[in-house]
């Protein structure tokens, strides 16, 4: 299996790096105390910091990507950024939501680093993983939807053959390939904007590696893609 980032999203990306860490063996129905603290903690930080800024889209993170999807032409109101959408939660909620242990702790590391952070179950995907512009044939189905869509084509998103498992790249996942308590296979990705630096993609490398062995017991493979370095295979 492997992972591909096309040229187009580079384009409209510049200088975007992307984390990514492959995990199996994965148990995610057992609780950890250990996980559910630090959530906790890391979202009280967050509120804390966020407040400093006054609004979820102020943040300079979050700016990055809503200056280069108005580039695009995608509205940030309609369409917010994952970690603008998790700001958001942050600065109104607070207490932290609860999904299961894997969710939980992807955004414990999004919020850490302000960086929008998801997840892919593997094992019921038979086709490569892509980030790309959609294409006509491509589908869509939301979560809470009972069928899938048809989506127009040049949409920046991550996608499996013609199903596509996120839209806007970093916006809203389809219920396909969502992580559940029966995940054992997991693709956790990252994006961190260009003009953040090497040395936060590497920081959030660790912090995937170390905590998918320290809370799951599982190694993980990971990796840092750009341009000039756009796949994974694993």
């Amino acid at each position: 299996m492997y992972f591909h980032i096309e040229p187009a999203i580079f384009e409209r990306f510049p200088r975007m790096r992307v984390v990514v860490a492959v995990a199996q063996r994965i148990d995610n129905q057992r609780v950890r105390p250990e996980l559910t603290t630090r959530w906790h903690t890391i979202w009280k930080r967050a509120a804390s910091e966020a407040h400093l800024y006054g609004n979820a889209q102020s943040h300079p993170h979050v700016q990055a990507f809503r200056e280069q999807f108005r580039a695009m032409g995608v509205s940030n109101k309609r369409f917010p950024s994952a970690i603008e959408a998790l700001l958001r939660r942050v600065l109104k909620e607070d207490t932290p939501f609860h999904i299961n242990a894997l969710v939980d702790f992807y955004h414990t590391v999004s919020l850490q680093y302000v960086v929008p952070v998801g997840g892919f179950d593997l094992d019921v995907l038979h086709a490569p993983v892509l980030a790309r512009l959609t294409r006509e044939g491509d589908q869509f189905q939301a979560l809470d939807d009972d069928l899938s869509q048809s989506l127009s084509p040049g949409e920046v998103a991550y996608a499996s053959g013609q199903t596509v498992l996120t839209r806007h790249l970093m916006w809203r996942q389809a219920s396909t390939a969502l992580l559940t308590n029966a995940t054992s296979s997991a693709l956790l990705i990252a994006e961190i904007p260009g003009d953040i630096g090497e040395e936060v993609a590497e920081t959030v490398q660790r912090e995937l590696r170390t905590g998918l062995q320290g809370y799951f017991d599982v190694p993980a493979l990971t990796f840092i893609l750009d341009e000039d370095a756009p796949t994974a295979v694993w």
